[in-house]
């Protein structure tokens, strides 16, 4: 193995310092941006067993990415680019003092982090669809009556909510948290190294693992019409994800790290610094400090991004222009939201809006109207009940997906709303939103 001695590196008390700062920085804001759920204190507890260090093995691989997410944190200062370019500095900082980190720490931080939370969310209520309309159908196939009504399995003499809990995405970041953690105890028992594609291969795998292991743990609440809130439905929970996801993490991930790792003691030129120096490139490292604090200081909410448009009217609805930009047009006959989105912003979905608002939803579905796909519920909140139905809109495209709208949104297209029709039956429902699906220039 060759050595490299570097020349670039500073004192380590002008290392010690700028560490010193990035913790202040942590300290600071990162407390109020995770979520301290179980998962996020599990993963922070494995942490250490997870993070593997190279020590005096020096890398600049970060270096294009803290220069993208510093840029994206400079133009759009909110907190999700703002932690996304902390963490690459931080990781750069380290891979110039320390030593090269584990691509597996990296992962960590991002499964525990609100952007992996957020994103998962993206395929929430679909992944419900999916597994409410299967579930029903393998129902019907073994002669048990059942039918699938959005979010739900209707039973003849019981009905079943598919509900994110249910979904089981709040396992997901734990089934991938001991995924990490089992890959990391054999890559050190084999002393080899799972490089980022086969990495990326394992965690879509346990992803995989994940959702069969809900579906037979819906199947198996349905077909026995287990109740929430009962010691069954939790024990039925755990064996599930043991069988389904654990199990088989356990028992296979040695033979996949054996056919896709590769040995560390490969040569290679390994860079270390100076006797009694630490980092190096020190004015990189100073100038990232520099717009890390300019950008914290700067932090605004993404929705101040979003300007209300003026020119959206409705005839015969009185117009209200609420807090980020979201408009409110009400009548006898509806009650209508149409909200500005952004491809990098939340969209403000309506199950979050309207449920801090103290309703239920109940019977959501996505259903089809004059060939247009939109979501459908029933609001309840004591005797009140509201029929809602919602989409994103531009004008040009309707649509239910995510990803279709926030592409295109990438891709410079007109900008798309939520729009949220509101009414007390279902008949000013169908009308209301059929008139605006069928005249779209109000939003050209």
């Amino acid at each position: 193995m060759l050595t490299i001695t570097s020349k670039k590196s500073i004192p380590s008390y002008l290392s010690a310092f700028i560490g010193l700062t990035y913790i202040l920085i942590v300290l600071w804001l990162v407390p109020g941006y995770l979520h301290w759920t179980g998962n996020a204190c599990a993963g922070l507890l494995l942490a250490p067993f997870i993070c593997n260090v190279k020590k005096g093995q020096f890398s600049l691989r970060y270096l294009l990415p803290a220069l993208l997410t510093v840029t994206v944190a400079l133009v759009l200062p909110v907190r999700t680019t703002f932690f996304l370019a902390l963490l690459f500095t931080m990781l750069l900082f380290i891979e110039n003092s320390l030593g090269k980190l584990n691509e597996a720490f990296l992962f960590l931080i991002v499964l525990i982090s609100p952007v992996f939370t957020y994103m998962t969310s993206l395929v929430d209520f679909p992944l419900r669809m999916w597994l409410s309309e299967n579930i029903a159908a393998l129902l019907n196939s073994s002669g048990m009556m059942a039918k699938a009504a959005g979010n739900r399995i209707e039973m003849t003499d019981a009905v079943f909510s598919v509900d994110p809990a249910c979904a089981g995405l709040h396992m997901l970041i734990l089934s991938l948290i001991i995924c990490l953690f089992l890959l990391m105890h054999h890559q050190r028992k084999l002393n080899c190294q799972f490089h980022f594609f086969p990495l990326i291969g394992i965690f879509l795998l346990t992803m995989g693992l994940n959702i069969v292991s809900n579906f037979f743990r819906i199947l198996v609440l349905v077909t026995f019409k287990i109740m929430p809130g009962t010691l069954l439905h939790d024990l039925v929970g755990i064996v599930c994800l043991t069988s389904y996801v654990i199990l088989p993490l356990i028992t296979g991930i040695k033979p996949l790290l054996r056919y896709f790792c590769h040995t560390k003691d490969d040569p290679a030129i390994v860079e270390t610094a100076a006797p009694g120096y630490k980092t190096r490139y020190p004015w990189l490292h100073c100038s990232f400090i520099i717009l890390l604090c300019f950008i914290a200081a700067h932090i605004v909410q993404a929705d101040t991004f979003i300007v209300a448009p003026t020119e959206i009217n409705l005839q015969g609805f009185k117009r209200q222009t609420l807090e980020n930009g979201i408009l409110k047009f009400e009548s006898k006959q509806a009650l209508i939201y149409i909200k500005p989105t952004a491809f990098y912003a939340p969209e403000h979905d309506p199950k979050i809006c309207w449920t801090g608002s103290g309703y239920v939803f109940k019977s959501i579905k996505k259903e089809r109207w004059d060939n247009i796909e939109l979501y459908t519920a029933i609001l309840e909140k004591g005797k009140d009940k509201i029929y809602a139905a919602w989409w994103f809109d531009n004008g040009k495209t309707q649509t239910t997906d995510q990803l279709v709208w926030r592409w295109l949104g990438i891709k410079g297209a007109h900008r798309f709303y939520l729009i949220n029709v509101n009414a007390a039956t279902v008949k000013s429902l169908q009308t209301q939103t059929r008139m605006l699906l069928n005249n779209r220039a109000y939003l050209n």
